[in-house]
């Protein structure tokens, strides 16, 4: 029997075009992919946060500046919506400082209700606006800011002189009880401001890019190592499959090789054993059969009758076992017949011989099959019939057939009184299971013996056949 090998290895797949990338070539495009992300992500955040707080820092100082200047003529908000002429010029000879001209681009006072009691520029004075974030939290303690976003409708003049600027609302507070009676507005030039900025967030993006190429280096450099160490092991394994794969070629070569000399060894075989059983029955029969013949003619004194009469006992018992013999290695012609008739023939004259009946159970079987498939199994029958009606006297005697459509199974049984396994493996005159299980075993067959004292004996024989099988295979 050969073993056969669930999974070809010359069937391996290899990876996909998609795939044939290294482990390393992989991790670079995704994990630069990833880390761009979040460099780009990173980076903006810290950008923001640092413009934001810079931003917040300028604002409050520049709002704590300008409130010395302008909280003491603002204190009569407390009270109404309105300045007094007194309180307006006032105001107007505060911002005219060269400390506040210097840097304020213009500047509005605020009411809670979007009014805008005071502003360099005068056609927005009186005029309600609608309250946009900034100044709400102005009203609420804290100073806001806004670093060159002016995009609201009060914001026009200074939006079209395209200067950067930054935004402050902070918030005036009455002197007496510490209540926020108005928001001021001013807008400082912030030329020096966004040049520092943007020098900043240059060096967070350099910075940023440095230690992200840097952790990619670290990271590829694991990964390649690791991807080289895939690749050679990959490479060793295709190596090895290859060779696998070449010595289960050479084997599956070799094994239809074996099997086909095991078939014509079977063929050759049952060739040399038919010409023997004629060489015996036509040769050595004829010439004791012969010897017999003249044995009777011949007339001698009473003495010489009696050693006469046993030289033709021994003759004669003789010619009865080459007789027998050759009924044993003499096999029917069956070369022409299907396997169904073949089997069914060799039953038939083993009852005709033994003058015993069989019970026969065909299920399936193939209509054509290989000379040595037919041969292996009309052998198995015979000898299993003939063990049969030698141990247990053809009682009870059964064959059973089927075809799977891969093995043909063929069963032997008898109601005798069982045999011990060693008399099933020798036959005298007769061809023993010991040689059919050599016999089948030669072409993948098997041979299974089931017997005890008392229970009968069961021996069955399984052979693979395929409808592709031939004799010259």
């Amino acid at each position: 029997m050969y073993a056969s090998y669930g999974m070809k290895l010359g069937d391996v797949r290899r990876p996909s075009s998609r795939l044939r990338g290294s482990l390393a070539q992989q991790f670079l495009l995704v994990a630069f992919g990833v880390m761009l992300a979040g460099m780009l992500a990173m980076g903006i955040l810290v950008s923001k946060t640092i413009e934001r707080g810079v931003a917040e820092v300028n604002a409050a100082s520049a709002a704590l500046f300008i409130n010395n200047f302008v909280a003491p003529h603002l204190q009569e908000l407390a009270s109404g919506d309105k300045l007094s002429e007194q309180s307006i010029r006032n105001l107007r000879q505060a911002l005219a400082r060269p400390a506040v001209m210097d840097h304020v681009t213009s500047i509005r006072i605020w009411k809670r209700d979007g009014l805008i009691v005071y502003s360099s520029e005068p056609e927005l004075i009186g005029r309600t606006f609608p309250l946009n974030p900034n100044p709400r939290r102005a009203w609420l303690g804290t100073v806001a800011v806004e670093f060159d976003d002016l995009f609201h409708e009060e914001d026009a003049r200074d939006r079209a002189t395209g200067l950067p600027l930054l935004e402050v609302f902070a918030p005036i507070r009455d002197t007496d009880q510490g209540n926020v009676i108005a928001v001021v507005e001013f807008h400082e030039r912030a030329e020096a401001l966004k040049a520092e900025l943007a020098e900043s967030q240059w060096r967070i993006w350099i910075s940023t890019a440095i230690i992200t190429l840097a952790m990619m280096a670290v990271l590829f450099s694991i990964v390649a190592r690791g991807s080289r160490t895939i690749d050679e092991q990959r490479a060793a394994l295709t190596k090895r499959v290859a060779q696998l794969s070449e010595l289960l070629q050479q084997n599956r070569l070799l094994r239809t090789r074996v099997e086909r000399a095991a078939r014509n060894a079977t063929e050759d075989n049952e060739r040399v054993i038919r010409r023997l059983g004629y060489d015996l029955h036509d040769g050595i029969a004829q010439l004791i059969g012969l010897a017999l013949l003249r044995l009777d003619r011949v007339q001698g004194t009473e003495k010489d009758r009696d050693n006469l009469k046993k030289i033709h006992k021994a003759l004669s018992d003789a010619i009865n076992d080459i007789r027998n013999v050759c009924r044993g290695l003499l096999l029917p012609e069956v070369q022409e017949f299907s396997l169904r008739d073949a089997l069914t023939f060799m039953i038939r004259h083993h009852e005709r011989r033994t003058s015993t009946a069989v019970t026969c159970t065909f299920g399936d079987l193939p209509e054509e099959s290989p000379q040595y498939v037919k041969i292996a199994l009309c052998r198995f029958v015979q000898e299993g019939l003939n063990n049969s009606f030698k141990h247990a006297g053809g009682a009870g005697q059964q064959v059973i057939a089927h075809w799977d459509g891969r093995t043909v199974l063929i069963e032997v049984a008898d109601q005798g009184p069982g045999m011990s396994t060693a008399d099933g493996k020798t036959g005298e005159g007769r061809l023993g299971l010991a040689g059919l299980c050599d016999r089948l075993e030669s072409i993948g067959g098997e041979l299974f013996l089931d017997t005890a004292p008392g229970s009968g004996t069961r021996i069955r024989a399984s052979l693979p056949l395929t409808l592709g099988a031939s004799d010259g295979e």
